[in-house]
């Protein structure tokens, strides 16, 4: 599947902590603008359920806080608006659009957002999960 063309606005973005907008996001606000702005589905904005991006163990525990929200998908069946839950540091504290194709658009400390294939040696045995929130469709 192609990566949809308007994914384009969202790359260089710069890194902030917290950051709930186009001039500066984290990993969960850029993940939360996205969804918003091309599926209409808001997300709470977790600005204080973490204290920085090195001590985000909870931005794993944010999804599953959520439980009754979002379906866990089985790899190899996520899609374009899916999301992608990492382990950084040996914890679950990142997490990136899925685009398709194996590719993902996140943003981390010292880089702005870009798009980046999760199969690759980096991320391959990070994976955490994948998972769909109850309103952009069925569980698979």
């Amino acid at each position: 599947m192609p990566i949809p063309y308007w994914v384009g606005h969202y790359i260089g973005l710069p890194f902030v902590e917290h950051g709930r907008n186009i001039y500066g996001l984290d990993c969960w606000g850029l993940v939360r603008l996205v969804l918003f702005e091309r599926f209409n589905l808001v997300l709470p904005a977790y600005t204080k359920e973490y204290s920085n991006s090195y001590a985000q163990k909870e931005i794993g525990l944010l999804i599953n806080r959520e439980k009754v929200k979002w379906h866990e998908i089985h790899a190899g069946k996520e899609k374009l608006g899916d999301i992608i839950v990492l382990r950084m540091r040996g914890e679950p504290m990142h997490i990136g659009l899925v685009l398709g194709d194996s590719r993902m658009l996140h943003i981390e400390r010292h880089v702005n957002s870009a798009i980046e294939p999760y199969n690759n040696n980096r991320w391959k045995d990070r994976i955490v999960g994948f998972y769909r929130h109850y309103q952009l469709g069925d569980k698979e």
